[in-house]
């Protein structure tokens, strides 16, 4: 009987799931600065907690303009004066004004799920094509007010977000993930979903307002730029509707969706053909410059900096990768004017690739 009974309760549930209209998708602002800068324990707690459990939530890494980090001079970085923390590291769900510890976060998350499990607001991708010659994204959305009459305006914004990009942090000995740091604390941390730029900046831009009339239907088209300097397969498009308020953080996040850059609509399957230096972005520089990799076999992979002498003057990672494609962000400021070469070791073999650095 009581068998008989679990299995009645899964298949109402799973009858639930079938004719649920428009199930949400929770949005996460991870805001990920702590002393040691982006955080390997909220970093590990997403990938290991929040998005196995509940695949639907949709991550939007924050990093503080006060580290000294790279990640400070990205233009989604202007979000960031729009919140208030009480812990670093955490997350703020769906714009309800408050902000929960990393710790705490899995639960939280998987309570707004259960709260709330429909969204009000339907977001339908009509089309989305690639331009790789302008590395112009273009998009079709239709956006729906399922519910009852939204009171209040409704603005939106796009959130540009990249993968796979790896960069030099400040981190504690015992904190990181997988890897452990050794003195001066330096590791260059693979991360993820970091916000590189906001299409209509911080505040966002008007959908409709006063109010939204149930069942009222809206079409809005958009073209979104992808810098050079961005690895496109490894980019997202975040559309988000939320109803306006004084902060960015208390605006309450109505649904959101997540698309990738390049391919058509849905998920496009990444694949590589090949290892090696694929871009050095910009090339002469003389400030940070994006190294894009291709890894096809995974294992560990070393890149350093040499001299026309061969000496290396740096070594800007030595650790395993998984098959993938990446994007290493170097700061040369530091280097005398010349020309240098990156020297790549991968499981498949060796890449070369020149640099010049002008002052």
């Amino acid at each position: 009987m009581k068998r008989f009974a679990s299995l009645a309760l899964l298949i109402f549930a799973a009858g639930l799931a079938a004719f649920s209209q428009n199930p949400r998708n929770v949005l996460v602002y991870n805001l990920t600065d702590t002393d040691c800068g982006p955080c390997s324990c909220m970093d590990s707690i997403i990938r290991g907690s929040i998005l196995p459990a509940y695949p639907k939530t949709i991550i939007v890494a924050l990093h503080s303009p006060m580290m000294n980090s790279g990640f400070r001079k990205y233009q989604g970085n202007e979000v960031y004066k729009f919140f208030n923390p009480k812990y670093e590291p955490s997350g703020f769900i769906d714009g309800l004004g408050y902000d929960v510890p990393y710790a705490n976060l899995t639960t939280a998350v998987g309570q707004r799920f259960t709260d709330s499990p429909e969204a009000p607001v339907k977001i339908n991708v009509n089309s989305k094509t690639w331009d790789p010659a302008t590395r112009n994204v273009n998009l079709s959305l239709t956006l729906t007010n399922l519910g009852a009459e939204i009171q209040g305006a409704c603005w939106y914004n796009i959130f540009v977000t990249e993968d796979n990009l790896i960069h030099r942090h400040r981190v504690w000995t015992g904190c990181a993930t997988p890897d452990q740091p050794v003195p001066p604390f330096k590791e260059n941390f693979i991360n993820d979903h970091v916000i590189r730029k906001l299409e209509y900046f911080a505040r966002g831009d008007s959908l409709i307002g006063p109010t939204w009339q149930a069942q009222q239907t809206i079409t809005r088209s958009f073209n979104v730029h992808i810098d050079t300097g961005w690895v496109e397969g490894n980019c997202s498009l975040v559309f988000a509707v939320y109803k306006q308020n004084d902060s960015l953080y208390k605006a309450a996040i109505q649904q959101a969706i997540k698309q990738s850059v390049t391919g058509g609509v849905g998920v496009e399957e990444k694949k590589i053909s090949d290892d090696g230096i694929k871009l050095v972005y910009p090339n002469p520089t003389n400030d940070w410059v994006n190294i894009h990799l291709a890894v096809s076999r995974a294992g560990n992979c070393n890149l350093s900096i040499i001299d026309v002498t061969g000496k290396t003057i740096d070594t800007l990672l030595d650790q395993w990768m998984e098959l993938g494609a990446y994007n290493v962000e170097y700061n040369t400021r530091d280097l005398p004017a010349g020309s240098y070469f990156l020297f790549l070791r991968s499981p498949s073999g060796e890449s070369f690739r020149e640099i010049v650095v002008r002052l």
